[in-house]
């Protein structure tokens, strides 16, 4: 999140920072203005807001945390908990084959619709 935050900072613009509150977890990055920085107690709630405010969600190579957000905004598109159309664009084809069976899922889905 500090590279979005960071471009945003180069072009001129500003950007929201939504932080976790964890003993391990790093505070908010450097480019991220003070009245923009929202820290959160519950993973939950920073998944919502994260998802809420966007227009669309590009996801970079990442670990579990990228995961688990990943799927939550996949499950808010899915159950129609996001009112407006949003794109989620998983950036990094290989390394995302890699890690994740999209045609099984994208499948799966269909038969539980009934498609």
């Amino acid at each position: 999140m500090e590279a979005a935050n960071r471009g945003a900072s180069a072009a001129g613009g500003k950007s929201i920072g939504l932080s976790i509150s964890l003993p391990m977890e790093q505070k908010t990055n450097p480019y991220v203005p003070e009245e923009l920085a929202f820290e959160f107690h519950y993973f939950f709630m920073r998944k919502l807001w994260f998802v809420y405010l966007a227009k669309a969600v590009i996801i970079f190579p990442g670990g579990f945390g990228t995961l688990d957000e990943a799927f939550e905004a996949l499950t808010l598109v899915q159950t129609d908990k996001i009112r407006e159309r949003m794109p989620i664009l998983f950036y990094g084809e290989d390394y995302w084959k890699d890690i994740l069976h999209f045609d099984a899922l994208a499948l799966g889905n269909d038969l539980a619709r009934g498609y």
